[in-house]
């Protein structure tokens, strides 16, 4: 089943538009995060609204890519799926919403690094981050039932 999956995400890399060149894929230590706090809902839609972002974790590499659309709403694309998403801030943590699931929040703190994003789910800082770098074009969802 591991085989399969990074087939797919292979599938995935090769088949989405070109991408801007990222950073390196090492994540800067918790610490690095520990003085600055995280984004307001405002600093976050500013610096993703009408983007679309690669979602990179150190231990898998990229594994999704996500849209980010006006009124807070989102694309998510990975190798297995593409759904449509909302999110809100929920006190410190933006909190994503997905039509796989509306009952169950998936939340994150996140961190401008200039030019690309960290984040920490459920803000736990001792956890591994994930990087959001932005890529290029809008999201396809061709192939995937119910996108």
């Amino acid at each position: 089943m591991k085989r399969l999956s990074l087939t797919l995400l292979l599938c995935l890399a090769i088949a989405s538009p070109a991408r801007a060149e990222s950073p390196p894929v090492t994540p800067p230590g918790p610490g690095d995060a520990a003085s600055d706090p995280p984004l307001t809902a405002a600093e976050f839609d500013a610096l993703t609204r009408g983007r679309t972002m690669d979602t990179h974790d150190a231990d898998i590499g990229l594994y999704g890519v996500e849209t980010f659309l006006s009124g807070k709403r989102v694309i998510w694309r990975d190798a297995e799926r593409c759904m449509h998403g909302s999110w809100e801030q929920v006190g410190e943590q933006i909190c994503f919403l997905y039509e796989d699931n509306p009952g169950r929040p998936v939340c994150w703190t996140y961190h401008d690094r200039g030019g690309w994003l960290m984040g920490f789910y459920e803000g736990r800082r001792d956890s591994v981050p994930i990087m959001l770098y932005p890529a290029q074009g809008p999201l396809v969802c061709d192939g995937f039932i119910g996108a």
